[in-house]
């Protein structure tokens, strides 16, 4: 393992040019993407700007990809095939073979149209199917809470979320800076009364819905992390300044609407409870991916930021890419995971690392290769630096989540 360890700098510090040594070789690796960049998704934008002044129009309807969000995808799949040709897991140029690669995308529109922009980068001019449930539905693979298939109490959820968090107020404290950076974005001024404009009002609470079936989060986390999505995806979108809220933005206060966009995960998405759950399926699907010898050489599986978190939490891994918060996915970014064998002793070993364009990179749809940064899975990080982690530890951990599947 200590030799594993000293090689990998130079294996995975340039993927686009660097040969596997010797005595490992790559297998088949699994990308967890998040779609690209969307136009604003019906009611998620909770706030409005201090005067009256009107959130900038899109021409695309609703929750869709853009244009522009899809270039940003195929970039992201040339660079994906760029990097497993030189891996030698696939030739530089032609159709991949039969049985190869595989696509799913979940049920939206965003995704399913990113599943096809990266599947044109990847195989420019080939013909790869892109598989998804009929759209508008749950896919238990990407909303298994929704679909019914995990076990589930939304009481006991609530309980479990704050004692994890200590509530939503514990989560913003240490933010107030970005609600101010929120504020000021608005135009906000001693004048105006809407309760993001004054710190007094920074208060909310997690709840369980009248029905009993749902989760019913208020305050300063519900009300800001969707408004600054969408002021994100505008600047992610190479909008006009003018266009990104309304002018008052700078590089230093979209990564502080990150960070309110990603404690909406605090609740979510990254507390045990809601992680094991929110990933239950797919862990079990990737747990077969890792396991199959006749498993795909490459599976694409596009989803939301959410998908992305869970997966993580239950993995143990934290990640913060340019432009963005910790624990934030990027826009139209992918939590990878590859399996690697040691040709002489015949061990596997999976390696985990996030991939994305910075927000500076998307907005400009640079052709420079993509941010990469090197994960610990938590069961191999205890003592010191291991990027390579033994299969089954990453095994027994997605098991943990699994066990929560009460049906396929």
């Amino acid at each position: 393992m200590q030799l594993l360890c000293l090689i990998l700098p130079a294996l995975f510090a340039t993927p686009a040019t660097a040969s596997a040594p010797d005595q490992l070789q790559l297998e088949r690796v699994m990308l967890l993407y998040r779609h690209g960049v969307r136009t604003p998704l019906p009611g998620e934008i909770q706030l409005q700007e201090a005067s009256g002044r009107p959130w900038p129009a899109w021409s695309e309807p609703p929750s869709e990809l853009t244009p522009h969000g899809a270039a940003g995808a195929r970039l992201m799949g040339r660079h994906d095939r760029q990097r497993l040709t030189a891996a030698g897991l696939f030739p530089a140029q032609g159709c991949p073979a039969p049985g190869q690669v595989w696509f799913w995308a979940n049920t939206d529109q965003r995704t399913i149209a990113s599943a096809q922009a990266l599947a044109e980068g990847f195989a420019p001019g080939c013909r790869v199917d892109i598989g998804h449930r009929p759209e508008g539905s749950d896919d238990p693979l990407f909303h298994p809470i929704e679909a019914g298939v995990v076990d589930w109490d939304t009481q006991q959820a609530v309980r479990a979320i704050q004692q994890s968090t200590g509530g939503a107020d514990a989560l913003t404290a240490p933010h107030r800076d970005a609600l101010s950076a929120m504020a000021s974005i608005l135009g906000c001024d001693a004048q105006h009364g809407m309760q993001a404009c004054r710190p007094e009002h920074w208060h909310g609470g997690l709840s369980v819905s009248p029905d009993g079936h749902h989760l019913v989060l208020t305050g300063p986390i519900a009300d800001t992390s969707g408004t600054a999505e969408a002021i994100l995806m505008a600047y992610a979108e190479g909008r006009p300044m003018r266009d990104v809220g309304w002018g008052r933005t700078s590089a230093a206060q979209l990564e502080q609407l990150s960070q309110l966009h990603a404690l909406l995960f605090g609740i979510y998405a990254r507390p045990d409870y809601m992680a094991e759950r929110v990933a239950a399926v797919m862990s079990g699907r990737i747990i077969q991916l890792l396991q199959d010898p006749q498993a795909p050489r490459l599976s694409v599986l596009v989803g939301s930021d959410n998908n992305i978190v869970a997966l993580a939490s239950v993995l143990g891994l934290h990640f913060k890419l340019p432009g963005y918060a910790e624990d934030d996915p990027p826009i139209g970014g992918a939590l990878a995971i590859e399996l690697w064998r040691d040709r002489s002793s015949g061990q596997r070993y999976v390696h985990i690392f996030y991939q994305a364009q910075s927000l500076a990179q998307l907005r400009a749809l640079q052709q420079a290769p993509p941010v990469q940064l090197d994960l610990q899975v938590a069961a191999c990080a205890a003592g010191h630096k291991k990027t390579l982690c033994p299969l089954d530890r990453v095994v027994a951990a997605l098991k943990r989540a699994d066990a929560h599947a009460v049906q396929r």
